[in-house]
């Protein structure tokens, strides 16, 4: 059996385990629900459904043994097919058709019966009909697969990987797009913070006067301070700006990273390559602000250039010490893991040269990139806090330092449903199977280059885990990004075959050439569970574009403006939320520059008591006319979705809140609910 054949052998008998294990869970899942509503089994009309399923599996382990033990199908699908004729150019444009429908179909049959969707007095159950959606869309996935077979002209392998990473490259941009719209209020507690933040870059021009720039994320803001170059931009416009940012940056770093890792000899797998990575980038989370650090060395890093490669390893570590700290030695790692995984270690023929100091001599360039990059990084952040203006508020750079760790949050719980270790574990799966495998022939190269990619990939997996558990996050996976960019890179040179081999003769080293130097990895089983992961977490996140109520949300809007400005005549307006309503000159009053809704729950997570006590003298000097901030309550909370940020909140910054101001207006647009405080006329006992 040729390579071919065991690829595709190796292929179907996946896809078939897939097909078994989809036809069982919708057995199961079926059969409990048709019993929990009371159903009569043997006249219900699902029970067909069980049957059909029950079919299936059969088949599925009458197919799956006959590969096992005969090497082959029971029939072959290309033969049978062949008097077709699938070259003809109508059968390639039908192809194409048929996917372009498959893409529309899914999402359109989703949103049309509001699958996964709470629905009143339904005339089917919801349940057996979400179920079967789910069974279909496999079916229809493989559908996909035989359309771009036959309009590609290729293998069922690559047509079902082409299918299912084009398909998962749609909908996520679909699930992004559909944030920008011109709803006029902060979509989520801090959507608006962030363009905030990033007017601070022009405040002079802006708000007539300069102010500090962010403690928190200055290079997210620095990207996406670009449009207020364009004056009067409204908020729809700086929403698309960040969703160009989301999609660009990260499909800039999936390309880097495909191009390097895959030979400029297979065009359509750098293609396919750069497709699955810039899904598994965004399913993890990792920020467009910080692609910039990844990009940089893929480019530039070459043991062959070493002083542009160091230049390149210091811009990308500036870079990394006005972003975020866990990631500043991430440039010179991701150099690190490009040159273990590019040079070889060459023993010399002259026995007089001791090992130790050629691996000194081996391990010189990483070792400068490590020294130079991690200085380059504590740098910049020291130059940042005295430039930005922060040079008397420099604790808030290390707040996340002080803040609690809430070890829970890697399992299941309310926050994340799978847990960070089961959510990262499956999502990064295929590429850990995939340097295992690898592995397996791990005298292909120097110890010394498999313990410093999996000592760095390790020691940042921790690391990652550490930082998802501080308060404020274990919500999704972005903590995990500098694991997951690393494993990324490594992995996809294995898979791409870039991997540069140590000869292993005996005798005299040398350095082999050509086709003989590399080493890849390409395991369609993984490869095969690697395309369906993405696609499993996407397609329940479809949604169709958001309608509002145009009028409530204006009428809201409206009334906000206008208290502000009528009390604004009194003194100072502090915006704790929707901050961008200054920021965007929708309103007319001047800025106060303190206790934004990010800052001030950072600070008072991480426990920054002066910080807390200014805000609190400010408070009850009733040094503001008027506050906007969302619903305050003072409820403590023993469980449910980030109960202990909400009882930081409601415990340090609520109270002083309803204690020195009274809410005079409450306004409730879609999705939102705000409040106008004004100082409370009456004395009472407070905190």
């Amino acid at each position: 059996m040729n390579q071919s054949q065991k690829a595709s052998r190796s292929f179907w008998l996946t896809i078939l385990v897939f097909t078994f294990i989809v036809n069982l869970t919708m057995l199961r899942l079926t059969y409990l629900r048709l019993i929990e509503i009371g159903a009569n089994l043997p006249r219900a009309t699902w029970s067909g459904m069980l049957v059909i399923c029950f079919g299936i599996i059969l088949i599925c382990v009458w197919l799956v043994f006959s590969i096992i033990r005969f090497d082959t199908l029971p029939f072959n699908i290309s033969s049978r097919l062949s008097p077709l004729q699938f070259d003809n150019l109508w059968w390639r444009a039908l192809g194409i058709a048929l996917f372009v429908a498959i893409l529309f179909l899914i999402p359109y049959i989703k949103f049309t019966f509001d699958i996964g969707q709470e629905v009143k007095k339904p005339v089917r159950d919801p349940v057996l009909i979400l179920y079967l959606y789910y069974w279909m869309c496999w079916w229809v996935l493989l559908l996909a697969m035989w359309t771009l077979r036959v309009a590609f002209r290729t293998t069922w392998q690559i047509g079902f990987a082409s299918a299912l990473i084009l398909l998962g490259v749609a909908y996520e941009i679909l699930i992004r797009f559909n944030l920008v719209t011109s709803y006029p209020f902060s979509m989520g507690w801090s959507e608006g913070s962030r363009y905030y933040y990033a007017s601070l870059y022009f405040s002079k021009w802006i708000y007539g006067e300069s102010f500090p720039l962010s403690t928190l994320h200055p290079t997210r803001y620095l990207l996406q301070s670009i449009p207020f170059l364009i004056p009067d931009l409204g908020l729809a416009a700086h929403r698309f700006w960040q969703f160009l940012l989301w999609i660009g940056l990260t499909a800039a770093a999936s390309i880097a990273i495909a191009k390097r890792a895959f030979s400029t000899q297979e065009r359509y797998a750098q293609w396919l390559a750069a497709g699955w990575l810039f899904l598994f980038l965004l399913r993890v989370g990792v920020y467009y602000h910080l692609e910039v650090m990844v990009i940089i060395p893929l480019l530039f890093v070459s043991a062959k250039h070493p002083w542009r490669s160091l230049i390149a390893v210091i811009v990308a570590s500036i870079w990394a010490g006005i972003s975020r700290v866990n990631w500043f030695p991430m440039p010179a790692m991701i150099a690190t893991a490009i040159y273990l995984l590019e040079t070889p270690f060459i023993q010399s023929v002259n026995s007089n040269i001791k090992p130790f100091k050629e691996l000194l001599s081996y391990l010189s360039q990483p070792a400068l990139w490590a020294v130079t990059g991690l200085l380059s990084a504590l740098l910049a952040q020291v130059a940042y806090v005295l430039l930005s203006g922060n040079s008397e508020n420099a604790d808030a750079f290390t707040s996340s330092f002080t803040s609690d760790l809430l070890w829970y949050r890697l399992w299941p719980n309310e926050n994340h449903a799978l847990g960070i270790v089961p959510a990262i574990l499956i999502v990064s799966g295929p590429l850990i199977l995939t340097i295992i495998i690898a592995a397996r022939q791990w005298k292909s190269l120097h110890l010394i280059r498999w313990i410093g990619l999996i000592s760095m990939m390790l020691a940042l997996f921790a690391g990652s885990l550490v930082v998802s558990t501080k308060i404020g996050g274990g919500g999704d996976l972005h903590n995990m990004d500098t694991y997951a960019v690393l494993i990324g890179i490594v992995a996809a040179y294995f898979i791409g075959g870039q991997v540069r081999l140590d000869d292993q003769r005996e005798g005299p080293k040398f350095q082999v050439e050509a086709d003989d130097s590399h080493l890849q990895v390409r395991s369609w089983p993984v490869l095969t569970i690697a395309v369906v992961i993405p696609i499993l977490f996407l397609i329940p996140l479809l949604y169709p574009y958001p309608k509002y109520d145009e009028n409530l949300n204006q009428r809201a809007y409206q009334r906000l403006i206008q208290t502000i400005h009528d009390v604004g005549k009194n003194g100072p307006i502090l915006f704790i939320n929707e901050r961008q309503l200054v920021a965007l000159r929708d309103v007319n009053v001047p800025l106060v520059y303190d206790y934004e809704v990010v800052t001030l729950m950072e600070m008072a997570m991480s426990g920054k008591q002066a910080y807390l006590d200014r805000f609190y003298n400010d408070l009850s000097n009733h040094r503001f006319a008027g506050i906007v901030a969302t619903k305050q309550n003072t409820g403590i909370k023993e469980a449910g979705a980030f109960f202990e940020e909400n009882n930081v909140w409601n415990s340090r910054v609520s109270p002083y809140i309803l204690c020195y101001y009274t809410p005079v207006l409450t306004l409730e647009p879609e999705g939102n609910r705000i409040e106008f405080y004004t100082p409370a006329t009456e004395l009472q006992s407070c905190p």
